[in-house]
């Protein structure tokens, strides 16, 4: 017969998988954003964007019911499982994630229809803003996947993702300084900068799903 410590890591083990799953998806959802981020820069025609952007809001509904999914086996769990603030917190801002993903890839589409067209250091560092992010988010999904291995696996990925977010903050800041300083009509600037702030954004919210990971190997220590 198992005993209640024995039934609560299954059940942790259950509700922590189910969330590496919702993690592998959304991460799907942003390697979709960045194509459409590096077709835009290479001045692809809104048409090619546009299938991308229902890629990404497929994506979306899949993470939205992942999301509700786990919830709801978390609330069929109850007080027997700790930290169950956590999960949910855990579940929420990698659901976010999906959010402004698909709001970024909304504001892009409309860029390309715009016919915007930037300069060359303002695509590098989109670029490179672009990339950093996915470091931080793969790092992020490294720690999760860790919070089944030794602490100190768990607390090296989530240094990994605090450094990879404060190497996206840095070209972040850069980046919207290029923005600020381009010839962009008013319409374009605004969209772009937005584009830029809710990409960086992303590796915020990763971040802070590795402060809950944290959290979380604390109290079920």
């Amino acid at each position: 017969m198992s005993l209640p410590r024995d039934r609560e890591e299954d059940f942790r083990i259950n509700v922590l998988n189910l969330i590496q799953d919702q993690i592998r998806v959304v991460l799907d959802g942003y390697r979709s954003l960045l194509d459409m981020l590096e077709n835009f820069l290479n001045g692809e025609k809104p048409k090619k964007l546009e299938e991308l952007y229902e890629k990404i809001l497929k994506n979306d509904e899949r993470a939205k019911e992942m999301n509700r999914l786990i919830e709801k086996e978390i609330s069929n769990v109850g007080a027997l499982l700790t930290s169950r603030e956590n999960f949910i917190r855990l579940t929420s801002e990698i659901d976010r994630i999906a959010d402004i993903t698909e709001g970024a890839a909304f504001r892009l589409l409309n860029l390309s229809r715009m016919k915007t067209k930037l300069g060359k250091d303002v695509r590098r560092n989109f670029m490179e803003l672009g990339n950093a992010v996915l470091s931080t988010l793969i790092s992020m999904r490294e720690a999760l996947l860790a919070t089944t291995l030794n602490s100190s696996s768990l607390m090296e990925k989530i240094k990994e993702t605090e450094d990879n977010e404060k190497k996206a903050d840095e070209i972040y800041r850069a980046l919207d300084l290029d923005i600020l300083k381009s010839n962009l009509q008013i319409g374009q600037l605004l969209l772009c900068r937005e584009v830029a702030e809710m990409i960086e954004d992303i590796s915020d919210r990763a971040e802070r799903v590795s402060d809950i990971l944290r959290a979380l190997a604390v109290a079920i220590a």
